[in-house]
């Protein structure tokens, strides 16, 4: 399995390439694997000037970061947080 920091380029260059948002699935991450994850990728975004406007994800992954529909991330582009049920532990990175 590839480090956080592999998976965060990769992940970068997907949402770089692709002109819909593809959903990332974290199902092998912990908690706070998963919250240095995406904060990775929305910070690494940012320096690559991939500008994000939503981070969607799941409510119950949603509780367990601590986040809430609506927040604005103070990481990054500071993207908003959607929760959308049936992502399951699926992430889901839009640009803006």
């Amino acid at each position: 399995m590839a480090n956080t920091a592999e998976l965060i380029t990769a992940i970068c260059k997907l949402i770089e390439t692709s002109a819909v948002p593809i959903p990332i699935t974290l199902m092998n991450h912990g908690v706070d694997e998963a919250a240095a994850i995406i904060g990775g990728v929305v910070e690494r975004c940012a320096r690559e000037s991939i500008a994000l406007g939503r981070v969607s994800i799941a409510p119950e992954l949603a509780q367990e970061l601590g986040l809430i529909e609506g927040k604005v991330l103070e990481h990054g582009a500071r993207p908003t947080i959607h929760c959308e049920r049936g992502l399951g532990r699926q992430v889901r990175f839009e640009r803006g």
